[in-house]
């Protein structure tokens, strides 16, 4: 899980059949702005090797989350603020799913779509393939979302790359792009605050190197997104399979994402 506190962006010339590119990278850093830039011209440095046929330099690349921390919980979980104004969980080994599609048959590709019926189906589906689990040892937090369902998987650790998280995770028909995301990223993500359209505030895309001027415009934005968030949740707690102590990570994400308050999902 590459999350850092310093970011910055370096560019220079490479060149690729005898032609020259330009070539931006960005580098990040717990410990100063000065590392950054030098994790980043590293990587122009690797990316010059690449070109000129040199192989093996990537097989281990981690996707970076170049996203600013709001709130460090430990050194395996942090809460960042995502491109739209949003904050996000990222945790490095407690299974977060995001399930949206219920078990559909041919039929179903021609009714209506009934949002309501199909967050029970897959509540039912989590239900039956969670009961052997849960004699495991294992227990799972349903939460509902404004279009699906979240789950959180406690009692035991899971990396993200693995096959196996891969294999339990399809089987519970989680979203194919997050289940892609956690793999590259090495993480599992939950977004806790509300998405900005779903409460009509115009977006704002957030810019990890802002201008004075930049920052200005965000906190404004952010002080409105902030406002109307108060008559918002993000999820909402349906039950919970099996025993577990809550981690801080989860006690966070319930707090945050008012779990318990009864408000309209967005």
């Amino acid at each position: 899980m590459k999350i850092h506190a310093w970011w910055r962006q370096e560019e220079d010339w490479a060149k690729i059949g005898g032609e020259k590119i330009r070539v931006r990278c960005w580098g990040g850093s717990d410990s100063s702005a000065e590392d950054a830039s030098r994790q980043a011209w590293e990587k122009i440095d690797r990316i010059r090797r690449k070109l000129s046929g040199e192989t093996g330099l990537f097989e281990d690349y981690e996707a970076e989350i170049r996203e600013e921390i709001v709130r460090r919980l430990d050194e395996k979980a942090v809460i960042t603020r995502c491109r739209y104004g949003a904050q996000v969980l990222n945790v490095a080994d407690m299974m977060i799913m995001d399930i949206d599609q219920p078990p559909r048959s041919f039929w179903d590709i021609f009714r209506r779509r009934n949002l309501t019926a199909d967050k029970e189906k897959i509540i039912a589906k989590i239900r039956s393939l969670a009961e052997p689990e849960v004699r495991l040892g294992l227990a799972f937090r349903i939460y509902e979302t404004r279009n699906g369902i979240r789950v959180i998987v406690l009692g035991r650790r899971f990396d993200p790359a693995a096959a196996e998280t891969e294999a339990m995770m399809r089987a519970f028909s989680c979203d194919p792009l997050y289940m892609l995301l956690c793999k590259k990223q090495g993480c599992f993500r939950a977004r806790l605050t509300p998405k900005p359209y779903r409460m009509r505030l115009r977006g704002h895309r957030v810019r990890l190197l802002r201008s004075p001027e930049e920052e200005m415009r965000f906190h404004s934005w952010l002080t409105e997104y902030e406002a109307r968030s108060r008559d918002f949740s993000t999820c909402r707690l349906r039950e919970q399979l099996g025993t577990a102590s809550l981690p801080d990570a989860v006690r966070v994400h319930d707090e945050i994402s008012r779990v318990d308050s009864g408000l309209r999902l967005a």
